[in-house]
């Protein structure tokens, strides 16, 4: 008997919209869909399998593989070609084992050892990125899972085996068989990140369930076991299982498992800890050889005071590189997953440099995005380089990778997405000065007063329009160019407490003089002596 998978929502829906039992929605979605597959089948033939022939199963050596990624990522080129090479030779032994191609017959390899690769490193350095835009290139299911989101089989919550259900459904195909039968014949790439979070810490005796024990259960999907592509647990596979019983039918079989076999598993986490971190675990084993030599050429000799010296060099060294299955072990990673994890990588922490070069080399730079959007709206953006160059700036002292820039950008640019669409702006470029002061930039663009700007936002959320005196805008001015700031900052910090003048119900208007701003605590203390008067009058 052919078993077929059933989705959950479209029998619930069924059967709600027709007010019949869950069996008889069952039946109606099977015939139909039985007509629409060989409707489907006459009308297109063996034409859709000779063209997904062409799409899917290329095979690409290791140097096309980092040449595309090399065109999307900056730098990284040891992560960039180990990936390269893990990904084009697992997929060449898909392939080779699924076609029985002859070459296979010539060797006597009945288990092949999967390149299942561990990568280490500070967080945005393109690590999970690489995974993206990998699986763009072989045009297989590509599945990147927070490790944090699972846990053992047993437990509360999602376990490891719902990882490879879930890169089963984004596989392509009509029901779950056809979904599983692409993925064994031209296999798919699932990337555990924040695989570090799972590490056991300290030397605790026994299992933690939610970090050994999720481990373990990685470790036996990482080289190959056979999980059922329904969720067992799931209401609608139970049901599943009670109809093929009442039809004689039997509730498992090859067709409803998938082997992980042909998935590719990369590990990836950036492996820093408060206590003891990666580079530190790594720093301290080096260390302790003395009379090491190290990579310029000088020897280190422990107790003869350099350790001043060493610290500043040490600075820009990346010790995730010189890691070594010990140092991962006592991570605490198992031996048997770094085991499992036979190539291993790492990525630097991002420069100025890179973080530029990202902006304006990739082909899907962030710059470019923005120029889109604006010119959605009728709005030619450009950039200047030393705009550019200050938001990588910023975003290198963020510490956070190519991550850090979306946040810059987006800190600079809101206020003019916000304003110029439908305005008569046709270009308008972006400068160091503007992202400097982006607010005060966008005023005088608009030739709209800092203060006037401040007042009307102030009505709009408390219905009292500020007034300045001449000696108050003075004194703002003067102070923002004193500290370095946006005109509209100084007025947003010196008037921070005046929202208060919404609670003594100050009326219409408000004029601001600048002994208020000079008195952080103006205020405040005006609203003391208000709810005194307050209490003094209805006591």
């Amino acid at each position: 008997m052919v078993q077929k998978a059933v989705p959950r929502e479209a029998i619930e829906k069924i059967a709600q919209e027709y007010g019949c039992s869950y069996e008889a929605a069952l039946n109606a979605w099977l015939k139909a869909d039985n007509s629409f597959n060989n409707t489907i089948k006459e009308l297109l033939g063996s034409r859709g399998a000779e063209q997904d022939k062409q799409k899917y199963g290329v095979v690409y050596i290791p140097r096309q593989i980092k040449e595309h990624l090399d065109k999307y990522v900056i730098g990284q080129d040891d992560y960039k070609k180990r990936l390269a090479i893990a990904a084009s030779y697992h997929f060449a032994i898909v392939k080779a084992r699924f076609s029985n191609e002859g070459v296979l017959g010539k060797f006597d390899v009945k288990r092949f050892r999967k390149k299942n690769t561990l990568i280490a490193g500070p967080s945005g350095s393109g690590k999970t990125y690489c995974a993206e835009v990998l699986g763009d290139l072989l045009n297989v299911p590509v599945h990147i899972v927070d490790a944090t989101d699972y846990t053992e089989a047993g437990y509360v919550g999602k376990d490891a085996e719902d990882m490879v259900r879930e890169l089963i459904a984004m596989a392509p195909g009509e029901n779950k068989q056809e979904k599983a039968e692409f993925i064994n014949r031209y296999g798919g790439l699932i990337f555990i990140d924040e695989i570090d979070k799972k590490a056991k810490e300290g030397h605790g005796i026994g299992i933690d369930v939610s970090r050994e024990g999720f481990q373990r259960a990685v470790l036996k999907l990482v080289e190959r076991k056979l999980v059922s592509i329904e969720d067992p647990n799931s209401p609608a596979q139970q049901i599943q299982e009670l109809v093929n019983q009442q039809r004689g039918g039997t509730s498992s079989g090859k067709k409803s498992m998938i082997n992980t076999e042909n998935i590719l598993f990369i590990l990836g986490g950036s492996f820093q800890r408060v206590n003891e971190g990666m580079e530190h675990i790594v720093k301290k084993r080096l260390d302790s050889k003395s009379g090491r030599l190290k990579e310029d050429g000088s020897l280190t000799i422990a107790g003869f005071g350099m350790e001043e010296v060493d610290a500043k060099k040490d600075k820009y060294r990346n010790y995730y590189k010189d890691a070594s299955e010990e140092d991962y072990i006592r991570f605490g990673i198992i031996p048997e997953l770094v085991g499992r994890a036979p190539i291993r990588a790492y990525v630097n922490q991002l420069s100025k440099n890179d973080l530029i070069r990202i902006m304006t080399k990739t082909e899907d730079s962030i710059l470019n995005q923005y120029k889109l959007e604006f010119k959605l709206f009728g709005i030619d953006l450009d950039f200047t380089d030393d705009a550019v160059e200050e938001i990588a700036h910023r975003a290198e002292k963020k510490k956070t990778g190519a991550r850090a820039l979306v946040g810059e950008w987006e800190t600079v640019l809101t206020d003019f997405q916000f304003e110029l669409p439908g305005t008569n702006f046709a270009q308008f470029t972006v400068t160091g000065d503007i992202c400097r002061a982006p607010q005060d930039a966008l005023l005088q663009l608009m030739q709209r007063s800092p203060f006037a700007d401040f007042s009307q936002r102030f009505k709009s959320d408390y219905g009292i329009m500020l007034r300045f005196a001449d000696a108050a805008i003075k004194y703002v001015e003067d102070y923002a160019k004193e500290h370095g700031m946006q005109v509209a900052d100084v007025l947003r910090k010196l008037l921070a407490s005046a929202a208060a003048l919404n609670y003594m119900h100050e009326g219409q208007e408000f004029t601001i003089e600048r002994n208020m701003l000079e008195d952080e605590k103006y205020f405040d203390k005006l609203y003391v002596e208000w709810h005194k008067k307050q209490m003094a009058e209805n006591g």
